[in-house]
């Protein structure tokens, strides 16, 4: 096994020598299968459920054919 320096906050290294004295274990060796553990998860989130609402707007207030109109109406607009 490959051996490595890492910076830990305080409060986990003292939960990973807690687990390791009570599962018998070397800190180390705690600390090889929680972030095993934790790679192996799935990388993506479940996106948020999205719903497109719709609602019939009517006619268009321009002709949207017509160039020249559309540009009026949002030239208005500024």
């Amino acid at each position: 096994m490959a051996r490595t320096t890492i910076d830990l906050d305080p409060a986990i290294l003292r939960e990973l020598r807690r687990r390791g004295q009570r599962e018998g274990k070397s800190m180390g060796q705690v600390a090889s299968e929680v972030l095993a553990k934790a790679l192996a998860e799935p990388r993506t989130r479940a996106a948020p459920t999205f719903e497109w609402l719709s609602r019939n707007l009517g006619l268009p207030l321009v002709d949207l054919d017509d160039k020249a109109a559309v540009r009026v109406i949002l030239d208005d607009r500024t």
